[in-house]
């Protein structure tokens, strides 16, 4: 599913991989139920942590 995926994904990235708006994007990294961190400003989120947080889902 995330073979063309690249290694670290930024918040609109994942939004557009999980069909999801910002909140919820934003609801899943505060609630840390999907890793991320906030670098210059910018989330960036670690491919293989939407690969867990889907594999839970």
């Amino acid at each position: 599913m995330l073979e063309n995926t690249p290694g670290i994904l930024t918040l609109k990235e994942l939004m557009q991989l999980l069909h999801i708006g910002k909140n919820n994007a934003l609801r899943l990294i505060h609630d840390r139920i999907i890793e991320a961190h906030k670098i210059s400003g910018k989330w960036l989120i670690l491919k293989s942590d939407i690969e867990e947080y889907i594999h839970r889902s």
